[in-house]
């Protein structure tokens, strides 16, 4: 068995025990090795403490080093996981608050709060992506930073690193539904098409025959008001021929409730993560905790690690998965530029991943797939150019903003916010 090198970088971050924990559970894959490396020391050095205990714990011979400096961390790395915030949770709590004072909904992976992610993360990202090009050719990354969608086309397009972007949230829909189909109508295989955050499950085959509309039908009949994860989703799913990506379908399905709850929410969720982080770097830092701290579980970003690892023994063992990613469309999908990142069904070997072909976007939601994919390119655009006027276009082009009089005064509000300048 080869012996696997993973490094992470932003290992000072509240995910690191829950990809330790995979490295653990994956004894298959021969990892001997982790590396982690963090701009910031002191979450550096508790999360590197907690690795070391925990692969201590489980008797595994794995070699944990830590480094500040990301090139001496990354060197002669299989694989590196990226899961880095740019500004920390401050700039989070900014990108949700300054859109609500114009009657927007503020999230940090969609809309203007994503975008702003965005335009903060992918200069380093890019930046990152080169260091690890240069010093572990070889090396695959499997990138979390969000907006995952964005990041990995700007760096697929503007690097020559070797980059996946994943995200838990439709292979978790997947495993949930194959259960949920299972008593009515057996093994299933589940697709989907889209963006990340913007996916949409609509093509579910048994037996070889495509089955979606009579599942779908039986879902919202069965489920539907009594599954609170799929409550939402089922509601429209009919409607749409598909079942639309969970919680973040509601950002644009019931935009208006959804921008009713946070103006009205005492906090945000940023504020919200800081407490919980707050908590995890605590028990992290307790020397009698040796395996993934508690407070994890209300952090989210269920199925993290199965997600990670799924992908890694793919690539690693060229097994040819069907796994769900995010990655350049190259004509998969008609109707959206070939340089242009899609999430959608991918075949993962020791090349990477490939999207399938899908053919069209149902007309049902192709606009809105079209608009938000317009307005992450033109993101991509403006964090490479540091362009005001294409930024003002990526905020018109997306369906949550589309407004110049609110657009504009917003963006410079956020600019200022943030300290970024733009020409």
């Amino acid at each position: 068995m080869n012996e696997i090198s993973l490094c992470i970088v932003g290992a000072g971050g509240s995910y690191t025990p829950e990809i330790v924990e995979g490295v653990l559970e994956r004894a298959d894959l021969g990892i001997a090795e982790l590396s982690l490396t963090d701009s910031n020391a002191e979450r550096l050095a508790v999360m590197t403490g907690l690795a070391r205990r925990m692969v201590a714990a489980s008797g595994r011979k794995i070699a944990v080093r830590e480094s500040a400096d990301l090139a001496l961390a990354a060197k002669g790395a299989d694989f590196v996981v990226i899961q880095i915030r740019v500004g920390g949770m401050a700039a989070r709590q900014i990108d949700e608050t300054i859109p609500l004072r114009y009657g927007v909904i503020g999230q940090e992976t969609t809309g203007p709060g994503g975008m702003f992610k965005a335009l903060r993360t992918i200069p380093v990202m890019i930046e990152v992506a080169q260091v690890i090009a240069q010093v572990a050719p070889k090396a695959v990354i499997l990138n979390y930073t969000n907006p995952s969608g964005v990041v990995t086309e700007a760096v697929l397009n503007h690097t020559s690193a070797r980059l996946v972007g994943l995200c838990s949230s439709i292979p978790l829909m997947q495993a949930r539904l194959r259960k949920l189909l299972a008593a009515e109508f057996g093994e299933v295989e589940i697709a989907s098409v889209g963006l990340n955050h913007l996916g949409f499950i609509n093509r579910i085959t048994a037996a070889g025959q495509d089955v979606t509309p009579t599942a779908i039908a039986w879902l919202a009949k069965t489920y539907a008001g009594n599954n609170a994860l799929f409550a939402s989703a089922l509601k429209i799913a009919p409607l749409l021929g598909a079942i639309p990506v969970e919680k973040y379908g509601d950002l644009y399905f019931h935009r208006r409730a959804e921008l009713a709850e946070m103006q009205d929410a005492p906090r945000t969720r940023a504020q919200a993560v800081m407490d919980i982080e707050a908590e995890v770097l605590a028990e992290a830092a307790d020397l009698a905790v040796q395996a993934k701290p508690p407070a994890l579980i209300r952090r989210g970003g269920e199925g993290y690690s199965g997600v990670t690892f799924d992908t890694l023994d793919a690539i690693l063992n060229d097994r040819g998965a069907m796994i769900v990613m995010s990655t350049l469309n190259r004509g998969a999908i008609t109707g959206l530029p070939d340089d242009a990142s899609v999430e959608t069904l991918c075949r993962v070997d020791a090349r990477g991943a490939t999207a399938l072909p899908t053919g069209e976007i149902p007309l049902a939601y192709r606009g809105l797939v079209q608009a938000v994919k317009a307005h992450e390119s033109l993101t991509v655009q403006a964090a490479v150019t540091r362009s005001r006027d294409i930024a003002l276009q990526a905020l018109l082009a997306h369906p949550l903003v589309g407004d110049i009089d609110i657009a504009a005064p917003m963006l410079d509000d956020l600019l200022q916010a943030h300290g970024l300048n733009f020409h």
